[in-house]
C-alpha cells in the first residue's frame, strides 16, 4: 500500500539532519579545544553538546513514534526509515533514501569523532600524570638530597662529628 508520505516527516528528517551537522561542528571545535587544552571553551562546548544531543534524541524519538503510526510496524529503540521508504513512491522514497544516507553517514561521523576526542583526553590524562609522577619524583629525590632522608628527624644533613669540620669545635 503506498501513501503520501507527510510533509511533518520530511521537516523532521531535515531537523534531525541540520542538529546532527551541529553536532559534527562541535565535536570538531571540541577536538581543538582539547589539543588547546582551553578549559572553559571545553566546558562550554560540554553544555552545547549536551542540550543538541537531549534535542536529537527528543527529535528521533518523536520521529520514531510517527514513523510507527504511519507504518504500522512498531520499533522499539530506532526509526526505521527503510520501512517508511517502502510506504512511498517515486521522488519522496527517493526522498527518504538520500536523507536516510545523510543521518547514517552524519551519525558514523559523530560516533568516530566522539571516539577520537575521547582517546585524546585519555592520552592527554595519561601524559599529564606521567609528568606529574616525574616531577614528583624528582622533586622527591631532591629533597632527600638536600635534607636527608624522610622519618629521621634531627638528622637532617648533620655530618659524621669524627669527620672533619669548617667550623671549629674549640671555644
Amino acid at each position: 500500500m503506498r501513501q503520501k508520505i507527510p510533509t511533518g516527516i520530511f521537516e523532521m528528517l531535515d531537523k534531525d539532519i541540520e542538529l546532527s551537522r551541529e553536532l559534527l561542528t562541535l565535536l570538531a571545535e571540541e577536538q581543538a579545544a582539547i589539543v588547546a587544552m582551553d578549559m572553559n571553551r571545553l566546558m562550554t562546548l560540554g553544555r552545547h553538546k549536551s542540550e543538541r544531543m537531549e534535542r536529537l534524541q527528543e527529535l528521533d524519538e518523536t520521529l520514531r513514534q510517527a514513523v510507527e503510526q504511519l507504518t504500522g510496524k512498531p520499533s522499539e529503540k530506532a526509526v526505521r526509515l527503510l520501512d517508511l521508504a517502502d510506504l512511498a513512491e517515486g521522488e519522496e522514497k527517493q526522498r527518504i533514501h538520500v536523507m536516510r544516507r545523510q543521518l547514517v553517514d552524519l551519525r558514523q561521523q559523530i560516533a568516530g569523532k566522539n571516539v577520537i576526542n575521547r582517546q585524546f583526553i585519555r592520552d592527554t590524562q595519561r601524559h599529564l600524570q606521567e609528568a606529574i609522577s616525574l616531577i614528583t619524583t624528582a622533586s622527591a629525590t631532591e629533597q632527600q638530597q638536600n635534607y636527608g632522608k624522610p622519618g629521621r628527624p634531627g638528622q637532617m644533613g648533620r655530618r659524621n662529628s669524627g669527620g672533619p669540620s669548617l667550623i671549629s669545635r674549640e671555644v
